[in-house]
């Protein structure tokens, strides 16, 4: 047990005009509080240092992480427990904006400490789940790391640094606190389902997703359903689009890949003709360049303005096949292992003219060198993009057959568009 020293502090009423910690409370024996500093804290993909060993309560609300209502979000936070001994860390999250931080349902037990320079790799982790009906804007957070052993108990109280000694009283102890800002945005994923029982999900990250030339990239391990309703897709009716997927499969595993389209933007994303099963992962890192791949067409009645394209991949195997289910993660009766991901499309109107299809050319394929491309009258452009959705070569035209140079590219997958007035069609080569 550390040696407590109780020192008779002389108070001296006045006003000092201060805004922070405001409007919430500060640390009560702030004076009699041993600092023993946090050092690092990561919530969702942002990390927050800190160097501070004086203050008992640190200013970082000028941090603000943006959090979604409904979606799981990891925390960990490191510290220095200046020796062999224990430090609990609680979070305190004001969801529902009224100025206290300790109602019910705002208090998390993150963890114990024990024995950390606070640079030496130690740290407590949660997932903490945003409130389906959390206050919109943006709201405190604090975090509290406190002393307890055998003999003292930590107390859990945002607003003060305490331990309790039986017997003896409640008393100012060893740690710190620290705030920052939380943004809470809107109800993702609605008006779409969200995924029944996130919570009991183990999470098999979608790594990749490439479509119509655009790419998503994922890291995050610990939510279900990723929202990345942010990135629009341009899409026409009529047009074919290759939709590419990479995940992790954690092992010598099959996950399968599935994709739900709302193509009459009902809300309902499993619809006959909105499902796509895009194929069977196995035995992927989810960056060892392993993928599945299916040609997607739009449909030519497909309702036009932005809808929502949902990415579900869940492991599978010879007893518990394929459920095509957009709202659900499950293998059996219980939760099974994977990841969602939501993002949107623009479906864009039909090209005036209508490419036919059937009037095209194109070889060879596998291409070394040169591929030719004909068409029924003349082309006006022709582009190819990697799987990145980057641009690798452009040729503007005149002309019904081009042969387009593409011995300079790596060996790999490209998605070619070509132009004829109007019209736009795309099509996937492989250079070897």
């Amino acid at each position: 047990m550390k040696i407590i020293t109780f020192l008779l502090v002389l108070v001296t009423f006045g006003i000092q005009a201060q805004t922070f910690p405001s409007p919430y409370c500060s640390m009560a024996d702030a004076a009699s509080t041993t600092v023993e500093e946090f050092t690092a804290l990561h919530f969702a993909d942002y990390g927050i240092t800190n160097t501070d060993t004086s203050s008992v309560l640190i200013d970082k609300t000028t941090t603000v992480i943006d959090v979604t209502r409904g979606t799981v979000y990891s925390f960990d936070a490191s510290g220095n427990t200046y020796g062999d001994f224990d430090n609990n860390i609680v979070a305190f999250i004001d969801w529902n904006h009224n100025d206290v931080l300790d109602d019910a349902g705002e208090i998390y037990e993150v963890g114990t400490l024990t024995n950390s320079s606070g640079d030496d790799g130690v740290y407590v982790s949660m997932n903490i789940s945003v409130p389906p009906d959390a206050a919109i804007g943006s709201t405190r957070i604090r975090i509290t790391k406190v002393y307890t052993d055998d003999y003292t108990t930590a107390v859990i109280d945002p607003c003060a640094i305490s331990m309790e000694i039986p017997g003896y009283g409640i008393f100012p102890g060893y740690g710190q606190a620290l705030d920052f800002i939380l943004e809470v945005n809107g109800n993702f994923p609605s008006p779409y389902c969200a995924i029944i029982n996130a919570t009991d999900v183990p999470v098999e990250e979608i790594t990749t997703v490439n479509f119509a030339g655009t790419s998503i990239s994922n890291t995050i391990t610990y939510t279900v359903l990723i929202d990345e309703t942010a990135s629009v897709v341009d899409v026409a009716g009529g047009e074919t689009y290759t939709l590419e997927v990479s995940g992790n499969t954690h092992g010598d595993s099959e996950n399968n890949i599935v994709a739900f389209i709302d193509w009459n933007q009902n809300y309902i994303l499993d619809d006959a003709g909105e499902i796509y099963d895009i194929g069977t992962l196995s035995n992927s890192t989810g960056s060892d360049g392993i993928s599945v791949s299916l040609d997607i067409t739009v449909p030519t009645d497909a309702v036009l303005g932005t809808t929502r394209i949902r990415i579900i991949k869940s492991d599978t195997n010879e007893t518990y096949p394929i459920d095509f289910d957009p709202c659900n993660i499950f293998l059996g009766t219980g939760p099974g292992y994977g990841q969602g991901l939501d993002f949107t499309l623009n479906i864009m109107p039909l090209s005036i003219e209508t490419f036919d299809i059937h009037a095209l050319s194109v070889y060879p394929i596998p291409v070394n060198d040169v591929l030719n491309v004909k068409y029924k009258s003349a082309l006006s452009a022709v582009k190819i993009y990697n799987l990145l959705g980057q641009e690798v070569y452009v040729e503007n035209a005149a002309a019904s057959h081009l042969q387009v140079d593409v011995s300079s590219l790596r060996a790999g997958a490209y998605i070619v568009k070509v132009y004829v007035e109007e019209a736009i069609h795309s099509f996937r080569i492989l250079k070897q």
